[in-house]
Order: C-alpha cells, then structure tokens, then sequence
C-alpha cells in the first residue's frame, strides 16, 4: 500500500469518526432540551396560563414552587389566577341572575319591558347577555332571552310592540355590519319561535 494511499484511508476514518460523533452529539442535545423543558414547570405555567388554561397553569405553577423553579414569579402568578377565578365566577353568577327576570325590570336586565303608552309596548334587548363579545355569535343561554322576548309579544298581540337591541361593543371597523347582523339573528329566531309555536295551535 502506498504512503498516498494510506493518509487518504486514514483521512477518511478520521473523518466518519467526527461525523459520527457530531452526530451522536445533535441527538443527545433534543433529548436534553426536551427533558429541562418538560421539568421547567413555571415556563410551562407561563405558556398555559398565556393561553387561558387557569387550572393548568395553577397546578404547573404550584409543581414549580415544589421545586423552588421561580418561586415568586410562581407565587404572583398563583395570586393572579386566584383572581382570575373569582372574577370570572362573578361575573358568570351576574350573566345568570340577569337572565333572572323575576319581575326585576332594570335597565341591566337582559329584557327591559316598559309600557308607553296605552297599546304601545317597547321592550330593550341588552346585546351583551346574547352575544358573544364583538360578534353575532349566540352565548349560552342566548334563547332563555328570546324565548321571553316572543312571550312577550304573544302576551301584546294586536298591541303595538317595539323591540330595541342595545349594543355595547368595542372599536370595531364593521360595527354597523355586526348591528345589522345582531338584528338579523334576533329577527330570525323570533320568526321562527312564532311559527312553531302557531304550528304546535291545534287547527
């Protein structure tokens, strides 16, 4: 074998043999990366509680002050999802005594009726117990309302009855767009109660 020769086969082992550990290196790296990322629960905390999973986060962030990862940062995030929690479930106990009606005829009830005059009803829909905000999509308990509202007009038949709709929505380019559609859905789904309800009417 000549000396030529040789140094080109040496080269070339030397060569598969960096290769070989690059590699075997690349892929311990991953493993390595996920392992600290899936034991890093306080970052876990901050990715779920940024997408809205409060139970999550609240147990990811209680899992990372076991381990003492961001512990204050982890306690201030505790406290702010306890909050959080409170808040959302006033305000969901509001939504529903509101579509309480009990006689309790306030302008923040969900359906306001008012008498006008003699023959003449007006009644005030407040958008923001029956749709989502900024959209015209239904929130649950969306039809208690309008199941009321076509009572109501059943009650006043022959009487004069008029129906607002108030809308409380945030800096949106197609707001008039979004009213007319609110309307619309309104409209429809009255329609359509009133005409089940003629053809339940035995004939």
């Amino acid at each position: 074998m000549t000396l030529k020769r040789f140094n080109s086969l040496l080269a070339a082992l030397l060569l598969g043999t960096t290769l070989t550990s690059r590699l075997h290196a690349d892929d311990a790296k991953p493993a390595d990366s996920a392992d600290q990322t899936d034991n890093n629960y306080y970052w876990q905390g901050t990715q779920l509680y940024n997408l809205g999973r409060l139970g999550e986060a609240f147990e990811s962030f209680e899992k990372a002050i076991q381990r003492k990862q961001n512990s204050k940062e982890a306690e201030a995030y505790l406290l702010q999802i306890r909050q959080e929690i409170v808040n959302n479930a006033q305000k969901r106990n509001q939504e529903k005594s509101s579509l309480n009606y009990g006689g309790n005829n306030t302008p923040e009830s969900a359906l306001n009726v008012s008498y006008v005059d003699k023959g003449f009803v007006r009644v005030t829909l407040q958008a923001q117990f029956i749709f989502d905000e900024n959209s015209a999509s239904l929130k649950t308990g969306a039809m208690d309302v309008i199941n009321r509202l076509v009572d109501v007009i059943q009650s006043k038949e022959g009487q004069r009855v008029e129906v607002s709709l108030i809308n409380e929505m945030d800096n949106v380019i197609n707001v008039r767009d979004l009213d007319a559609e609110r309307a619309l859905v309104v409209f429809s789904l009255v329609n359509f109660k009133r005409l089940a309800l003629d053809a339940a009417l035995p004939s």
